[in-house]
């Protein structure tokens, strides 16, 4: 966690090594407090990614929609600021509505037993955000077994493999990609720069991109600019 890692980082700064972070930002308070400052962050704009999943949903609805989501662990940086960048997004459709907002703490089997309860107190849910792949894939199996498959449209994030081959079967219809290779080789880079002593900007953004059927299969290990 951007919080949990931070007491690690406070070593690291003592024993003088530079630190580099990739994918998920420090907890900005306690990295301050603790006296911990980053030599650059690389990843991806996890606001970003949410408001384009959003957007997404506005756009494949029409604007109307039931929503259902499935959090990562609440106060970690990652999952609350997909979560703010996808609900920034469809507040603007005054036809869609947010019916229930539970954490699945990033895990299959949670968003499975969160969503299947979820669909039973709202059977209503026409669209599902996940927060993470994991909790997608876990939530399209709740949905099965509700017998509501192609029913119930499931966005998730990250393109892993499993949720490009749901999306591929028509279960999932998108996802948001990261782009993992792109980051670890701006790390090494900017690792070998801050060696060589060349200062850094503060951060390094990496793109994302929303997969979907339509867009084909995809490497969310891409190379390409």
């Amino acid at each position: 966690g951007s919080r949990e890692i931070v007491s690690a980082l406070v070593k690291a700064t003592a024993a003088n090594v530079p630190i580099v972070i990739v994918d998920t930002r420090l907890d900005a308070k306690a990295a301050a407090d603790a006296g911990v400052k980053a030599k650059t962050f690389i990843g991806s704009d996890n606001y970003e990614g949410g408001k384009l999943a959003g957007e997404y949903v506005v756009a494949a609805t029409g604007g109307k929609a039931r929503i259902g989501i499935l959090e990562g662990i609440p106060g970690h940086e990652t999952g609350d600021s997909r979560l703010r960048g996808f609900r920034d997004a469809v507040s603007r459709s005054p036809a869609i509505s947010i019916v229930a907002s539970q954490p699945a703490n990033w895990e299959r089997d949670q968003g499975f037993n969160v969503f299947q309860n979820m669909l039973q107190a709202h059977p209503d849910i026409d669209t599902v955000f996940a927060a993470s792949d994991l909790m997608a894939l876990g939530a399209i199996e709740a949905i099965a077994a509700g017998g509501k498959t192609g029913k119930i449209r499931v966005i998730g994030f990250d393109a892993l493999d499993d949720a490009k081959k749901a999306i591929a079967a028509g279960t999932m219809e998108a996802s948001v990609a990261q782009f993992p290779y792109d980051m670890g080789k701006a790390a090494v880079e900017s690792a070998v720069k801050v060696m060589n002593g060349e200062t850094l900007p503060a951060d390094i953004m990496v793109k994302l991109e929303m997969i979907t059927k339509a867009s084909g299969p995809r490497s969310n290990d891409s190379t390409s600019e």
